[in-house]
């Protein structure tokens, strides 16, 4: 690949033009650069909507059928956006399976050239992802909002703002997407590529987990007797002040329950209560608690009472 953000030498690609061509080019370019995306998902849809309040020309989103898009965006459909030749920024937001045959078919097809810019959408996914694109001599990078996106493409651009975009790539197209991500309001934070599936795997306990953590306590809520809609809706201020009391004073301070006590008994109870897989992710989840316990000052014994109740004998390693 060519020039990471990490990475100061400089690197000569094939098909990139000489220091003082690319120079030129990049002096060509617009202040405020034309922008397309290929992808109409929730992501392309809710960005679209986001840069063009922000004032940023968008030239078109592209999808492989008809269906409703927001007000002002305009929905091309076909095997290659018909704008592409003319934007000076390419998003693709396209699934991570979709996205280096995407880039191959574009770089194989001539649809890019040197002087635009590149960018995926992918948590996971580094800029390699589009390393056909890059031996074209188009700028290549990545800009992952870290933020669960709405449906509804207006509730998706708003989103955006204050989010952290997490960027990675070649200089040039880092600092293009810098330069987006401010616009719509976004916070930009570098990474280095091969930190991509940490961090990516770190933002998927933070939000689909703990969907998926949630809607179990739902469930046992109603299995205990309350309604669904009281459930859901006692725990969503009890999730809610979980969250503000970790962003204000870190997981081990914001951490209460029997777990930070030590309550071998309240675990025995709880286990006895639940089903087997219910058991499962209980004793895993706990476990992992425990090491938080610790940091908050829970003494071994207590520790060693709380593995007796989950049926391990084996301390948590510090």
């Amino acid at each position: 690949m060519g020039e990471s953000a990490a990475v100061s030498a400089p690197v000569r690609r094939r098909g990139v033009r000489s220091k003082g061509e690319a120079e030129s080019a990049r002096g060509g370019r617009r202040a405020t650069p034309r922008v397309g995306v290929v992808g109409a998902g929730r992501v392309a849809l809710g960005l679209a909507l986001a840069l063009r309040k922000a004032r940023i020309r968008v030239l078109g989103v592209h999808g492989r059928r008809d269906r409703p898009v927001p007000p002002g965006i305009r929905l091309t459909i076909g095997a290659e956006p018909p704008w592409i030749g003319e934007a000076d920024v390419v998003i693709l937001a396209v699934s991570d399976a979709a996205l280096p045959a995407l880039a191959a078919r574009l770089a194989a097809d001539g649809a890019m050239r040197i002087g635009q810019v590149a960018l995926h959408v992918s948590g996971v996914l580094t800029a390699e992802a589009l390393s056909a694109l890059s031996e074209c001599g188009v700028a290549t990078g990545s800009m992952h909002p870290l933020m669960t996106v709405a449906e509804e493409p207006e509730r998706a651009a708003r989103s955006f703002r204050g989010a952290t975009f997490v960027l990675e790539g070649e200089l040039e197209a880092v600092r293009v997407a810098d330069a987006l991500v401010r616009a719509v309001g976004g916070c930009p934070a570098m990474i280095p590529p091969e930190g991509k599936a940490l961090y990516h795997a770190g933002a998927v306990f933070a939000s689909n987990y703990l969907v998926t953590v949630l809607g179990v306590a739902e469930r046992l809520l109603e299995r205990s007797g309350m309604g669904l809609e009281a459930a859901r809706e006692a725990l969503r201020p009890l999730a809610l002040a979980t969250v503000e009391n970790v962003a204000s004073s870190g997981p081990a301070a914001a951490l209460t329950g029997p777990l930070a006590r030590g309550d071998a008994d309240t675990v025995r109870r709880h286990r006895a209560a639940l089903e087997s897989d219910e058991r499962r992710l209980y004793d895993s989840l706990a476990r992992a608690t425990l090491t938080l316990a610790k940091a908050k000052g829970l003494p071994p014994a207590a520790e060693a009472a709380v593995l007796a109740a989950l049926g391990d004998a084996a301390p948590v390693p510090r």
